[in-house]
């Protein structure tokens, strides 16, 4: 039996792992809680080891010496030690894109609810006023609209696809050229500086790495349009959080839509949680119930390709 690990603080996660144990195979389930010590030991012998979340100890990784695969149940890299993992022969693969489902919908729906204003009109009816928000001067159909998408990998050409049913314009900006989103959406790709100055929904979908921290700050902003709304349902540190409030608040744009921050929790003191042209969920985009199937599955295939002296899907560039 090849003994495999999962470290998670989601016991359903390790239901649903666990329930599609291939045969030949046998898991050592812990949770996030467990001491770096009680974790160490019960990896011992343990040729992959699953995670969730994608925090880990540098310590696990140099202890763990079975270990070949660190199979990340997540799609940033940014948590893990690359490097220390690299000169381990450790390979670390994400998720393979099987939280693309998941993210592409949370994201149109945070652009519905600010084009809609649904989150004023549930307080309203809730608070019995009747008091409508919606005059038809301040709410917007998608319909028409230049969507731009920064970052063509799984979960952008999925947010594309879903807003091209919208009738929309569909731009992207990536470093390499998506042939699928041109032909099957006649999206067009454009420069940063360009895509900037035509969207009027701008939405992130970019790994966080040293070269894009704050991406999105006070030069991008002011190039967007002042009807423009901003969508980031990627990495918190992609966008200049102090300018966007700053823009946000003198109405340089129109709106965002945030679902990752520099810090996680927020700040009870920052300036994004008094804005009202904010529509805010707590890093919780990616998470479906559906997308753990997706996931552990991917999981799996890549375990065995291990096993087998084969090449994992969705690793670490």
């Amino acid at each position: 039996m090849k003994k495999v690990g999962l470290i998670t603080h989601l016991p359903g996660v390790a239901e649903i792992f666990r329930d599609a144990t291939p045969a030949g195979f046998e898991v050592v389930s812990l949770l996030n809680s467990a001491s770096c010590d009680e974790k160490i030991a019960a990896l011992q012998g343990c040729e992959s080891l699953v995670q969730h979340p994608s925090t880990l100890s540098g310590r696990i990784l140099r202890e763990c010496r079975s270990l070949k695969l660190l199979q990340l149940l997540t799609a940033g890299f940014d948590k893990i030690d690359l490097k220390l993992a690299s000169d381990l022969g450790v390979a670390v693969a994400n998720n393979g894109g099987a939280n693309a489902w998941s993210v592409a919908e949370h994201t149109i729906g945070m652009l519905l609810s600010l084009y809609r204003r649904l989150g004023e009109s549930d307080a309203s009816v809730r608070a019995g006023t009747w008091k409508k928000p919606v005059s038809g001067f301040n709410t917007y159909e998608v319909s028409g609209k230049t969507v731009g998408i920064v970052g063509a990998g799984k979960i952008g050409r999925k947010v594309a696809e879903r807003l091209h049913a919208f009738e929309t314009k569909i731009l992207y900006f990536d470093v390499v050229q998506s042939r699928e989103m041109e032909e099957r959406l006649q999206a067009r790709r454009v420069s940063f500086e360009e895509l900037l100055h035509q969207a009027d929904i701008l939405s992130l979908h970019l790994p966080l790495t040293p070269g894009n921290v704050g991406l999105i700050g006070r030069e991008a902003l002011a190039a967007m349009k002042p009807n423009a709304v901003l969508l980031n349902a990627a990495r918190g540190e992609l966008v200049d959080e102090a300018a966007l409030a700053e823009a946000l608040r003198a109405g340089r744009i129109a709106g965002a839509g945030l679902d990752v921050f520099c810090q996680e929790p927020v700040s009870p003191e920052s300036p994004l949680l008094r804005l009202d042209n904010v529509v805010l969920s707590p890093h919780s985009a990616g998470y479906s119930y559906e997308g753990w199937f997706r996931r552990c599955q991917f999981a799996w295939e890549n375990i065995q390709k291990v096993a087998s002296g084969g090449t994992p899907g969705g690793l670490a560039r």
